[in-house]
């Protein structure tokens, strides 16, 4: 049987010069590639994909978008988390710290609606109730503020010593009011009915009623 010799087709320098050519783009892709996975720990935005100007110049800054969690600053109506605890749900103020994240701005009063002792820390006790507090860390050692952009709630842990120790449902006198001029009437009723084997019956029936009114400021 005869024998087939295979003849390796054979290229010359010119030929693998431009096979190089023509990989050494792909190559330089990849490895651009693995540099973006392993530093996947911040994200890149490319400029070319917005809208530009007639000069070219790049309008909307996508920087703060490099880092996790970044987002605009403005006001947010959030559901504010006190020790893993909701206590209220209202309008806070956000701006961006050095590493371009959010961080709640508090006033004065704000703070005593959160049960803070005010009153009992020098930095806050010489302020008016309007003055606003941009970083509650650095007025209160262990503090910390996490802003959850997602559910729209801001998670605050503040050390124990620094707030009041009430009562569920309490609420502090600064926000009480003199009500308004008006009549009331609190009333409970309960009865009873009793029936025995005699055939005898006996009902019984109490009314108890607690009257008054207010006359406002």
């Amino acid at each position: 049987m005869p024998q087939r010799h295979h003849q390796g087709h054979k290229r010359t320098p010119k030929q693998l010069a431009l096979i190089i050519k023509r990989c050494l783009p792909m190559v330089l892709t990849g490895s651009g590639m693995l540099c973006t996975t392993a530093n996947a720990e911040e994200y890149y935005f490319d400029p070319i994909m917005l809208e530009t100007t007639k000069s070219g110049m790049q309008t909307t800054d996508l920087s703060r978008f490099s880092k996790k969690y970044a987002q605009l600053p403005g006001t947010y109506q959030v559901d504010i988390w006190l020790n893993k605890k909701k206590v209220s749900q209202k309008k806070i103020t956000f701006t961006a710290n050095a590493e371009q994240l959010l961080q709640p701005q508090f006033t004065v009063e704000q703070l005593r609606e959160l049960g803070i002792k005010v009153d009992e820390i020098p930095a806050l006790a010489e302020k008016d109730d309007d003055s606003v507090i941009n970083s509650l860390e650095q007025i209160i050692p262990g503090t910390a503020a996490e802003f959850d952009f997602n559910h729209q709630r801001l998670n605050l842990s503040i050390p124990q010593i620094a707030l009041y120790r009430d009562a569920r449902g309490y609420v502090s006198p600064s926000r009480w009011d003199d009500g308004i001029p008006t009549l009331f009437t609190n009333y409970s009723f309960t009865g009873s009915d009793n029936r025995y084997r005699q055939g005898n019956r006996s009902q019984r029936q109490y009314l108890n009623m607690q009257n008054g009114a207010n006359f406002g400021p």
